[in-house]
């Protein structure tokens, strides 16, 4: 659950779809068609500033359990999200695919069964790839999660701020960003995690994958190690790794981060 400041309907134009449950938004047209997934708790607002400046089509999902796509009685898990994301990636015949962090925990749970699916891949803010997280990021994950449940908008938006590079949190469209986001994000239960788990048991299967791959990361990223997106880049055979400093990729150097999301995926039209 980032604090992404995400853009409104005014901001992009759009259509929308929905696909066993899941609901999508389309922005632009041509090719190529990407498919964008969002993170723990977002919807597709959360992908919209990734995919701002991307070539052709965008299309952006709502994971089931989250926004207005159907409701999730059990949890979810990374089987569950790797069919979310792979109905909308067949449904609207997409060669790309940007997973964004319990994004691409799904894309990589679909990599493992499907190495050849998508010609171009991007992973941006990995939170995960084969082994169980120790550095209290759980537990961070857990007091939002409780803070949504009893609708406490303030402490939502009290915890979202903690993700926000220090230097950036007294301008004045932060708390304004943050708060909204906390008031959608009240609006439904939690999502939460069905059973423990990992996108992949051995990163040693991704050694198929032959898609050019983007992996960025961002410094002092409790919840998106920096490290951790090195790890995706290198068990990747054909990855390209970008760092940014912290609050890079939605803050402190987004037109750098689309930028190169928008070059890495210009090959394909």
């Amino acid at each position: 659950m980032s604090p992404t400041p995400t853009l409104t309907l005014a901001d992009m134009p759009l259509v929308s779809g929905r696909v066993a449950g899941v609901e999508f938004a389309v922005l632009g047209d041509g090719g190529p068609v990407t498919v964008f997934a969002h993170g723990l708790g977002g919807t597709s607002g959360e992908t919209r500033p990734l995919a701002l400046k991307a070539p052709g089509t965008r299309v952006l999902l709502t994971f089931r359990g989250h926004g207005a796509s159907a409701a999730l009685t059990d949890g979810w898990d990374y089987d569950l999200l790797a069919a979310d994301l792979l109905a909308v990636a067949d449904h609207v015949g997409a060669d790309a695919c940007v997973g964004l962090s319990l994004g691409c925990g799904a894309l990589l749970r679909i990599l493992r069964d499907h190495p050849a699916r998508f010609a171009r891949l991007a992973m941006v803010m990995p939170a995960a790839l084969d082994e169980a997280r120790t550095d209290g990021a759980t537990v961070r994950l857990e007091q939002l999660g409780a803070a949504i449940d009893r609708g406490d908008v303030e402490a939502v938006t009290a915890l979202l701020m903690t993700e926000v590079p220090a230097a950036l949190r007294e301008r004045r469209a932060v708390p304004l960003l943050l708060a909204r986001r906390a008031a959608e994000l009240v609006q439904r239960p939690a999502p939460v995690p069905r059973t423990t788990d990992r996108p992949l048991a051995d990163r040693a299967v991704l050694q198929r994958v032959l898609a050019p791959t983007l992996v960025m990361g961002q410094a002092d990223d409790r919840l998106h190690p920096l490290e951790l997106a090195r790890e995706v880049a290198a068990a990747l055979p054909h990855a390209e790794f970008l760092a940014l400093p912290e609050g890079g990729v939605f803050w402190t150097c987004a037109p750098q981060a689309q930028a190169a999301l928008a070059a890495h995926l210009e090959p394909l039209t």
